[in-house]
C-alpha cells in the first residue's frame, strides 16, 4: 500500500502489519488529475490543476496529526493489471481502516447546496461513505461542512444518498441490511465503465472476484453469483425495475434474461426490502438455482396471461408484518422444466401472510417424499397461483439443497394473489 507524506508530499510503501495510521481521501475526478506517474516529478506535477486538490488534502490532514494520507489517483499504478485489480479487491478494506475520510465536494460552494454535489451520484464513493467509521465533508474551497454522524448533517446526507440515517450513524450495522436495500442505495449511482457497477460493490457485501474489463454487464451477473454463495439473503432476486426502459423509445425491453438483475438499476424500488432469518440445518439456506429460471418484462401483467406459479421470497416488504415480496412464474413452454419470470416494469409484486396460513413453524409432509418433516423458518416457496387447495405445492429448485431434500416447501391454504 503506497501512502502519501503529507509533509514531503512523497510516496511511501508499506506492507501489512507495516503500514501506519493514515487518512484518506474520497473525490471525484476533475480535469489534469495527478497520477501515479506525476508524482516522480513534483515540480512538473505543480503544473497541473489537479495538484491543488491532492497538496490542499495532504495540508489538512498534516493540520489534523496525520503523517500520511492515501488518495486513489496517485497511489495507484494503474499501468499494472495485477495492481489495480489488487487495489480494487482491497479499497473498501483501506477505506474501513483509515483513521478518518475527508469527501472533497468539489462542486459545492454553499453548504445548503450539499446534496445538489456529484459526489452523490458516483458509483465508487458509495463504498467511501460507508466503510469509513469517521467521514468529514468539505466544500472546494476546504471548508468543513460536518461529519457524517452530525445530528445537523445526517438527515441531508440521508436525502442525497439514499443510504438510512441509522446505517449512517452506525446504528444498525450493513450487516444487518438486505442484499437489496444495498442495491438499491446504488441504483441511482453511475460509473464511467459498465462493469465497474459491479467492481465498486464488491467490498460492500465483502465479497472478492478478478477484475475482466471489457465484461460488460456480466460482471454485475458475477457479482450476484459471489454474493449468492456468500448469504442466504433471498432478497437478492427481490428486483421489478428494467434498466433499459426509456433508453429506446420508452419500451419495455423484450426477451429474456436470467435470474439475476442486469444493473442495480432493477433495485431501485427495493428500498423497503428487510432480511428474515432462514434456519441453518446443514447446507439448507443456499440459493443454487438448480432450476433454469429466466426473466422477461411485460407491459401487462395479468393472472389470465400467465396463470403460473408464486415464489414467495424469504424477506419482508414494508413495515407490514408478513407481506413478503414475490416473483410471478410461468412454465417455460419450449422447456417444462424452466420458469419464466413475468415482470411490468415498476410494479412490486407481494403478497401478505400470516401465521394462520400454515406457513411457520408446524410439522408438514412432504409432497415430494411423503415423509413428515417440522418447516423451522420461511424459505423460497412457489405456489399454484389460485389453487386454494390445501396440499398443493411446488418445491421450486431455487436451491439445490431445497429440492434434493425436500425440506423446505410450502402447503397453502388460501388462494394466493399475483
Amino acid at each position: 500500500m503506497r501512502l502519501i507524506n503529507t509533509s514531503t508530499l512523497q510516496l511511501e510503501e508499506f506492507f501489512d502489519a507495516s503500514v501506519p495510521e493514515y487518512s484518506i481521501l474520497s473525490h471525484t475526478w476533475e480535469k489534469e488529475e495527478i497520477i501515479f506517474p506525476d508524482m516522480a516529478d513534483l515540480d512538473k506535477a505543480r503544473s497541473k490543476a489537479g495538484f491543488a486538490k491532492m497538496e490542499g488534502a495532504c495540508a489538512l490532514a498534516a493540520a489534523q496529526g496525520y503523517t500520511y494520507i492515501w488518495i486513489d489517483t496517485c497511489c495507484i499504478d494503474k499501468s499494472s493489471s495485477a495492481e489495480l485489480s489488487e487495489a480494487i479487491n482491497s479499497m473498501y478494506r483501506w477505506y474501513e481502516c483509515s483513521k478518518i475520510c475527508f469527501a472533497y465536494l468539489c462542486d459545492v460552494k454553499d453548504p445548503a447546496r450539499l446534496g445538489d454535489s456529484r459526489w452523490f451520484t458516483r458509483g465508487w464513493t458509495l463504498q467511501e461513505l460507508l466503510a469509513p467509521s469517521r467521514v468529514e465533508f468539505y466544500t472546494a474551497d476546504w471548508v468543513r461542512l460536518g461529519e457524517k454522524r452530525d445530528p445537523d448533517l445526517v438527515l441531508a446526507l440521508s436525502h442525497a444518498s439514499l443510504v438510512d440515517e441509522c446505517v449512517l450513524g452506525r446504528v444498525v450495522s450493513l450487516e444487518e441490511v438486505s442484499v437489496a436495500k444495498k442495491f438499491y442505495w446504488a441504483s441511482k449511482r453511475t460509473t464511467t465503465r459498465r462493469e465497474d457497477e459491479a467492481y465498486c460493490l464488491m467490498g460492500l457485501f465483502n465479497v472478492n472476484m478478478p477484475l475482466m474489463y471489457g465484461e460488460g454487464s456480466r460482471a454485475f451477473f458475477r457479482l450476484q453469483q459471489e454474493i449468492t454463495k456468500a448469504t442466504h439473503d433471498q432478497s437478492i432476486l427481490a428486483w421489478y425495475c428494467d434498466p433499459f426502459y426509456g433508453e429506446s423509445g420508452n419500451e419495455i425491453s423484450t426477451g429474456y434474461s436470467g435470474c439475476y438483475a442486469k444493473s442495480p438499476k432493477c433495485f431501485a424500488l427495493s428500498g423497503d426490502i428487510t432480511p428474515l432469518p432462514v434456519a441453518q440445518e446443514g447446507g439448507l439456506g443456499q440459493i443454487d438455482f438448480t432450476l433454469p429460471l429466466r426473466s422477461s418484462f411485460s407491459a401487462i401483467l395479468a393472472e389470465t396471461e400467465l396463470g403460473g406459479l408464486e415464489a414467495i421470497l424469504c424477506c419482508q416488504i414494508g413495515r407490514v408484518p408478513g407481506t413478503f415480496p414475490t416473483l410471478v412464474l410461468t412454465r417455460d413452454a419450449e422447456n417444462p422444466q424452466s420458469c419464466i419470470r413475468f415482470l411490468k416494469d415498476g410494479v412490486v409484486s407481494q403478497t401478505s401472510m400470516y401465521t394462520a396460513d400454515a406457513l411457520l413453524a408446524e410439522a408438514r409432509t412432504s409432497p415430494i417424499t411423503n415423509t413428515p418433516h417440522q418447516m423451522s423458518t420461511l424459505g423460497l416457496w412457489v405456489g399454484q397461483s389460485g389453487s386454494g387447495v390445501a396440499g398443493v405445492a411446488n418445491v421450486m429448485g431455487l436451491g439445490g439443497k431445497y429440492a434434493a431434500t425436500a425440506r423446505t416447501y410450502a402447503i397453502y391454504t388460501r388462494q394466493l394473489r399475483l
